[in-house]
């Protein structure tokens, strides 16, 4: 009996103790973003990713938002499925290049970084699966826009804001569907004028 009413009393002490703590420093925040974990877009820096010199791609860096509208898919090298979005990433892109040209952009960025994966490594990665566009190494981009997973393909905006995002692989349509509905909300500046004035009557 004494024992049982010891044991009753340990356990809440713990009680109290916990109600303590939640009173003095609040209830535990699982990740960076506390009350405020939707980004103000308008607010957004620009990103930038280390890419890498390969096909379709340059050594440098890739800077988010674009002067286009940007799809963007996260990856890891020993994922089959970003191995299977590869040849659809691909036939979107030649898709949306022949009807839009510079008006939109691809980049696709690892998880890995360059001490776990060398840019040799991805470079052969990159060959194998006939990648042709800007490839890097992310650093903040996924974390900015909530990315997790992989491969993820999302579409952001020539302002920095996310539009569209998937996880798994996706087919060509449905990425060129959901750029062109970005696209159609964007003003470019080579857009057609057609401000030209009405023909003057003799």
């Amino acid at each position: 009996m004494n024992r049982r009413e010891l044991i009753a009393g340990i356990a809440s002490v713990g009680v109290l103790g916990g109600a303590g703590a939640v009173l003095t420093g609040g209830l535990p925040s699982f990740g960076d973003g506390g009350p405020e974990t939707e980004h103000d877009e308008s607010d957004r820096n620009p990103l930038e990713v280390e890419t890498i010199d390969a096909e379709g791609s340059e050594d440098g860096t890739f800077t988010v938002p674009t002067d286009g509208v940007t799809t963007i898919m996260f990856f890891t090298t020993g994922c089959g499925n970003c191995q299977a979005q590869m040849p659809r990433l691909a036939d979107a892109r030649e898709e949306l290049v022949d009807d839009h040209g510079d008006r939109v952009q691809f980049l696709s960025a690892t998880y890995q970084t360059p001490e776990t994966l060398p840019e040799a490594d991805l470079h052969e990665w990159w060959t194998t699966h006939s990648g042709n566009w800007h490839v890097g190494y992310d650093s903040g981009l996924a974390s900015t826009y909530s990315v997790v997973g992989f491969p993820v393909t999302i579409v952001v905006d020539t302002d920095g804001e996310k539009h569209w995002e998937e996880t798994g692989v996706q087919s060509a349509d449905r990425i060129v569907g959901a750029v062109e509905s970005v696209l159609e909300t964007e003003t470019f500046d080579d857009a057609a004028d057609d401000t030209s004035s009405p023909e003057q009557e003799a």
